[in-house]
């Protein structure tokens, strides 16, 4: 017996799959969201509150799903970004300006609030799990804590993390690399302004990353072998700070307090295949990155940009999944290659790789046109760029 009936099925219902509910809320198409927490809109001002980079390529598609002006008083611009390497003598910049900064760094929690606050409540199910699906029937079983509902699907989106069920379900393989990292998260405490400049360092332990955030705050991501990691945790404030003051240097002043400490084991996550008929995979349950670069969130809000383009443009059927996939393909890769390769160049202990990393830097610094290719790229425009990121509003096919 079928319970209900819908177009979309999309499971999980975190930033990503919300995202893509509110982007195919004029497509003409029903969708259901399955979200195996409860949901919740509560904000409060916290020291701890974890951040997103937003790419301005982000910004845009934000913009266009009406969620940006909820969250643009909350947002921390971009200004400069500074890399450099500990103990090398190069070093270089990514530089903004006011019309156009490299991003905007937005605490997590009102993302999640400006987004609860535009999806329909009605098109939620919330706690509740998919325990199984049927590809030939179309018919999704998703249990809500108290009934099993039958619910037959024409396109199930997995957009469940990492970890996604929907993968184990269709018995999927997912590549794994395992960077032996562990990143120490946590927000630290400035004593002076951090004139909205975000820092990627690389120091012999890897990579560390400070973000601007509002109240004389930045947001730190640092990654460290998991046993040096799990020593850091445990230490008091002042002797975390010093270690950290010494790994990082001053350019940001004298660091005054830290709040709490979060660890997360640092592994890549690729789906080789991303698309199996009638189910896609998108954000994180299709590709898990690194976070040396502040991608992960970014590739995965233009997967939702993408799909919901295609599926407005092409319908529900299985060549629009293949020309989705294509279409990804560029920027997926790129992006991946680029997050996986700065670990791997600055992790290498090979003989004279600090030298060439080093003069590497300074030639990055001193040509204008790679600044510029980098920049590009860091905004979140690689490969074939969505209609949304463009300020192009969906639009069916036959409406064209």
């Amino acid at each position: 017996m079928v319970d209900k009936q819908v177009d979309i099925l999309i499971v999980g219902g975190g930033l990503t799959g919300a995202a893509l509910m509110l982007a195919l809320a004029q497509s003409g198409y029903s969708t259901l969201l399955v979200e195996a927490l409860p949901v919740s809109d509560r904000v409060s001002a916290d020291f701890d509150a974890r951040t997103l980079a937003l790419a301005p390529a982000s910004v845009r598609i934000l913009q266009m799903l009406n969620v940006w002006p909820l969250l643009a008083p909350h947002a921390t611009a971009i200004a400069t970004i500074h890399v450099s390497e500990q103990r090398r003598f190069g070093c270089t910049t990514l530089q903004g300006d006011e019309e156009n900064p490299l991003g905007f760094v937005v605490e997590m929690q009102h993302i999640h609030q400006a987004l609860q606050q535009l999806l329909s409540l009605q098109q939620v199910i919330a706690p509740a799990q998919l325990l199984a699906f049927d590809p030939v029937s179309g018919i999704a079983k998703i249990n809500d804590g108290i009934n099993e509902l039958n619910i037959k699907v024409e396109l199930v989106v997995a957009a469940d993390g990492a970890q996604s069920s929907v993968r184990q379900l269709c018995a999927l393989r997912a590549d794994i690399k395992d960077y032996q990292q562990q990143a120490i998260v946590a927000n630290i405490g400035l004593t002076r302004p951090h004139q909205n400049c975000a820092y990627e360092r690389f120091t012999t332990a890897g990579p560390m990353a400070l973000l601007p955030m509002s109240g004389l705050r930045a947001s730190l991501v640092w990654s460290l072998p998991p046993q040096e990691a799990q020593d850091i945790l445990t230490m008091d404030e002042r002797e975390f700070l010093t270690t950290l003051q010494r790994a990082f240097g001053y350019r940001l002043g004298r660091f005054s307090k830290v709040g709490l400490r979060a660890v997360h084991v640092l592994r890549q996550v690729i789906m080789p295949q991303q698309v199996a008929w009638p189910v896609v995979f998108v954000g994180n349950a299709a590709h898990t990155l690194h976070p040396v670069a502040g991608q992960g969130f970014n590739l995965g809000l233009r997967d939702v940009a993408m799909l919901a383009q295609c599926i407005v443009q092409y319908g529900l059927n299985p060549g629009m999944l293949t020309t989705y996939q294509q279409l990804r393909h560029h920027d997926q890769g790129a992006v991946t290659r680029f997050t996986d390769g700065l670990v791997e160049l600055f992790t290498s202990k090979l003989p004279g790789m600090g030298l060439a990393r080093g003069l590497g830097l300074l030639a990055l610094d001193n040509t204008a046109l790679l600044k510029k290719l980098l920049a590009r790229y860091a905004r979140g425009y690689a490969g074939v760029t969505p209609d949304l990121v463009c300020g192009i509003p969906l639009q069916p096919k036959d409406s064209q």
